[in-house]
């Protein structure tokens, strides 16, 4: 069979590098990953479907089998969601990489089989616009399709007709993608996906010259519109931040493999999304379960990174040698390269992402660090929450406070609650959230919130975010994050009102751990490795523990428990949270209590509403923490307690040394 020329230059631009030493690598290293993979293609040959890999974006927990012919346009379980993961074809990659794996013919046939049952049953793309044709997938189809189409060139079950069918339908993909654009999508995923598989079509493709050319138009402008400064892609979801990365990472490889001159603003996304990924990772390497996420492990995504961009400290994010994936898209060469890229720690620990609103408090980069991730940014569109001010909290690398997750797309009360305020470690006012839900996709009430200072210092750290979200009910709503470091967190909640209200403030606990609520109203949460105390100064409140449901994953939900604090408060008023955690069998609450602040220059006590001291005694360690919540230096002042003197909106003391002469602290924000 004499190949076309389209052909050719799949086979040269997408087919593996070295592919038999990437299986022999992959068999060797990534035994669990391969034996995965096969086991995906077996039941690809038998029409059963699983979507269980690492970026499914709706993963499924049930197969699907087929008996007869395959409806491509299947929706079970009520959920269009399982159409559209079908309709992305990645078992078509799977099944051409057990062909390389195992040399056995049978993958490529059923390779061949399915992509021609496909093309065969959806001839129409105006009958599968909201289906199988969705612009979304028919972008996605571009990368799996040509990768697959590279590995199995070879076989006997690929013949030309089936190529000249082929063909014929990528240059439909193409013509789909080339035409039903709209402007709104420079600032969706939708846009960066679908561009990316216009580029891929288009670097083989006959007569695709102005397609290339219309497609780097919109990855760039797309990439200066929604990729932000601190390189956060606006959504507020790190599972679509990633998605869009992983297309840019795509059109950046195989667009200099094919020798397109690409703009450099496609390679500064590619940093900027990598490290904007490398700064919020977990100590378990996965994202938060921020907006529509998943709890997914991002090493295969740094490692990409490092690879494309020779970056030794990205490497120290991801693996530290080549993954499956990665093996198989950049071939034998760059797992060598990559093997030999030396790994560099990166300088900074804390870090914020302040364009998009994200601020992380880190203690290391082990696997038995801390790191609280704080939320002060706008909504992100549907797939953000109505998070604002939202705190997660990892000790000792284990999940202690969380985001509730996503669990599903389907207009339904799982979609509310877990979108709404309430799903997140958020204060409610009035028994009520401060964005409420439509739709699937859109809120009734979007909440402005302003962000404020970031601080990390020796001691200590600092971070703050207001929002007007209960503005209707004449309430402001302000909390400081204050971390003493190296495990003690302080959560400031003000509220400045007209009248009285009652305020619930929401703290959900990972469901991997064992929630108590202990009789003097201390919270004790226990991991595997890991515990924490979580205790509250300020008014006297009704505490609950409640049974809730938290989602890791797409399609999956656990339980877990939820604590709210209910509490009266008149005008100007707040409350504090003390969390402090540690090794678990060795951790114990520390000792706190509130204490008045003197006013040197009106040689009076403060107002406890404008300000006060908070003192934490953790065994021999003694702090003390300054509060100002007005301005009262009135017209110059400075405040004291016992031997602390100084003065700013937060100061943090450490007594544990010195008990007599002034210690002046360090100022966390001013």
């Amino acid at each position: 069979m004499r190949k076309p020329e389209w052909l050719r230059k799949t086979e040269a631009i997408f087919g593996t590098q070295g592919v038999e030493k990437v299986a022999e690598y992959c068999r060797e290293n990534w035994q669990e990953d391969t034996a995965h993979v096969i086991r995906v293609a077996e039941d690809a040959c038998e029409n059963t479907f699983l979507f269980d890999f690492r970026w499914d974006m709706e993963r499924t927990w049930k197969p699907v089998h087929f008996t007869d012919e395959i409806d491509w346009n299947l929706v079970p379980w009520g959920d269009p969601e399982f159409v559209w993961q079908f309709n992305r074809h990645r078992f078509l990659l799977y099944l051409a990489q057990a062909y390389r794996l195992t040399k056995d013919e049978k993958y490529a046939a059923h390779c061949v089989r399915l992509l021609d049952d496909w093309i065969r049953r959806n001839p129409s793309v105006e009958e599968g616009a909201g289906g199988p044709w969705r612009t979304l997938e028919t972008g996605i189809r571009g990368e799996i399709w040509l990768r697959a189409l590279a590995e199995i060139s070879g076989s006997s079950a690929v013949n030309e007709g089936f190529l000249k069918k082929t063909e014929e339908c990528m240059k439909r993909h193409q013509k789909r993608l080339m035409e039903n654009f709209q402007p709104h999508k420079y600032i969706s995923n939708w846009g960066v996906i679908e561009s990316c598989g216009l580029l891929l079509f288009s670097l083989v493709l006959p007569d695709s010259e102005r397609c290339l050319e219309t497609a780097v138009k919109r990855l760039e402008d797309a990439a200066a519109v929604q990729v932000l400064e601190d390189g956060m892609q606006w959504e507020q979801s790190p599972m679509y931040h990633n998605e869009v990365y992983q297309c840019y990472l795509t059109a950046l490889w195989y667009g200099e493999r094919a020798g397109v001159k690409l703009p450099e603003v496609i390679r500064n996304t590619v940093r900027k999304m990598a490290y904007a990924d490398y700064k919020w990772k977990k100590p378990d390497h996965t994202q938060f379960a921020q907006g529509d996420s998943d709890a997914t492990d991002l090493r295969d995504l740094i490692t990409a990174g490092a690879f494309l961009l020779g970056d030794g400290v990205l490497k120290s994010g991801g693996y530290r040698h080549m993954d499956y994936d990665n093996a198989w898209k950049f071939g034998w060469e760059a797992c060598r390269e990559y093997g030999e890229l030396p790994s560099e720690q990166p300088e900074f620990t804390s870090s914020e992402l302040p364009f998009g609103g994200n601020y992380y408090l880190r203690s290391g980069w082990t696997q038995e660090d801390n790191l609280l991730h704080f939320h002060c940014g706008h909504t992100g569109g549907g797939h953000g929450h109505a998070d604002k001010l939202h705190v997660d909290l990892v000790i000792r690398g284990e999940d202690v406070l969380v985001d509730s997750g996503r669990y599903t797309y389907t207009d339904c009360i799982d979609r509310y609650r877990l979108k709404e305020a309430e799903a997140h470690n958020v204060v409610l006012v009035d028994g009520r959230g401060f964005s409420e839900c439509t739709d699937s996709w859109t809120y009734r009430n979007l909440c402005t919130c302003a962000k404020q200072q970031f601080f990390d210092g020796k001691k200590g750290a600092f971070v703050e975010g207001t929002h007007f979200g209960f503005w209707v009910r004449d309430v402001v709503v302000n909390r400081k994050v204050i971390w003493i470091k190296p495990d003690i967190y302080v959560l400031v909640d003000r509220f400045l009102a007209h009248w009285d209200h009652t305020y619930e403030s929401l703290l959900h606990f990972s469901g991997h751990g064992t929630t108590e609520l202990l009789d003097n109203g201390m919270i004790h949460f226990t991991g595997d490795r890991a515990e924490a105390y979580v205790q509250f100064a300020g008014p006297e409140e009704e505490g609950t523990l409640e049974d809730t449901e938290q989602s890791s994953f797409y399609n999956e939900k656990h339980p877990n428990k939820t604590y709210r604090g209910r509490f009266q408060g008149a005008e100007y008023c707040g409350r504090i949270t003390v969390i402090n955690g540690g090794e678990k069998g060795s951790t114990d609450p520390v000792w706190i209590e509130t204490v008045r602040l003197y006013s040197e220059v009106e040689q009076d006590y403060l107002d406890p509403q404008k300000a006060e001291g908070l003192r934490i005694i953790d065994g021999e360690k003694e702090y003390v923490l300054f509060l100002c919540y007005q301005e009262v230096m009135t017209p110059t002042d400075i405040l004291r307690w016992k031997n602390c003197l100084g003065h700013g909106n937060a100061v943090l003391f450490d007594r544990s040394e010195e008990k007599e002469q002034v210690i002046t602290g360090e100022i966390l924000s001013w």
